[in-house]
């Protein structure tokens, strides 16, 4: 029976209910080797008061929201007992994460640790315990900061994919500012999936993030034809694609048929982000990116398809442990 792996424990798909995939609830960029590179003036991604959190995702269960994967990998502030306590005063379902972001956020531990090592440590988080507690994360991520996998990356790409072939639970990638305008179709996915199949990974159990930032449909045509999931996951921030060709492209992708592979979020990371401090907040996609989906004529069916059915079936896995 398959099950998805929250912080408060196991629950059943059905048991989800609408999801933002690719969401930070929790996370401490100050804590990385050096300041990544973000448009502008960008705040540091720093999220680091679980009562203004909690404040924050009232809006969120108030528009119908029931869950959030939470991307904060170890190496910049991961937490999980933190995560559990949010999910309890909140009553989202939280996700946690294991795996790897960018090289310059690796935990010390990467550097001289074996791919063989590192998949023994995620393998752990996930059917044990992380952070010291008795809290398993339930999703992986493989994060990369440049044009191409290589190096520390690919090191720890290689340990992932083998750590999702024991446990069965999804990958989901992350690439970062640096790659995004240098690689064809906008991002390392196809070279994210290359090479997880090259390791026996199902595409199928892949979901493609940061799609949207760099939008080209003939990549995400290409990802979704594999097995892959597409995710747009930065909605509402408009300095990389507006909103309305955001939707455009989705459009495109539910005429080819491939709307079972789509995901929506918005990666909240900094506090400017929030209500609280004028931000669009954990809801906006529900309060308003789902209007301009209507508009273009995706009915409740199909929305429920994209931000229920989907994470649910992305998110579950059948353990052996």
């Amino acid at each position: 029976m398959k099950v998805i792996r929250t912080v408060r424990g196991d629950i059943s798909p059905e048991s989800l209910g609408l999801t933002a995939t690719h969401e930070h609830l929790y996370c401490d960029q100050r804590l990385c080797r050096s300041e990544l590179d973000f448009p502008g003036t960008y705040a540091q991604m720093v999220l680091r008061d679980p009562d203004l959190i909690v404040a924050e995702l009232a809006d969120f269960y108030a528009a119908g929201g029931r869950a959030i994967a939470e991307m904060t990998a170890s190496g910049w502030g991961r937490d999980v007992a933190v995560l559990r306590g949010i999910s309890e005063r909140s009553g989202i379902h939280v996700i946690a994460v294991s795996g790897f972001y960018v090289e310059d956020c690796h935990p010390d531990c990467v550097a001289d640790a074996s791919i063989e090592e590192l998949e023994e440590l995620l393998v752990r988080e996930l059917t044990v315990a992380a952070d010291e507690t008795d809290i398993r994360t339930g999703l992986l991520k493989s994060g990369i900061s440049r044009p191409v996998i290589e190096g520390p990356e690919k090191k720890c790409a290689r340990a992932i994919a083998r750590a999702q072939k024991r446990t069965g639970v999804a990958i989901t990638t992350h690439t970062s500012a640096s790659g995004r305008f240098e690689t064809k179709g906008g991002n390392v996915g196809m070279q994210h999936l290359d090479l997880f199949e090259s390791e026996g990974v199902d595409p199928t159990r892949v979901i493609i993030g940061h799609t949207d930032e760099n939008g080209d449909i003939r990549q995400l045509v290409a990802l979704a034809k594999r097995g892959a999931y597409v995710q747009f996951d930065v909605i509402g921030k408009i300095h990389w694609l507006l909103d309305e060709t955001r939707v455009e492209l989705l459009g495109q992708l539910v005429d080819k048929g491939y709307e079972d592979h789509l995901l929506l979020s918005s990666d909240r990371c900094r506090e400017i982000e929030l209500k609280a401090r004028g931000g669009p907040g954990y809801d906006h996609v529900l309060r308003d990116f789902v209007p301009k989906l209507r508009e273009a004529g995706f009915d409740e069916a199909l929305i429920c398809r994209i931000l229920v059915e989907n994470p649910a079936r992305a998110l579950a896995f059948e353990p052996g442990f």
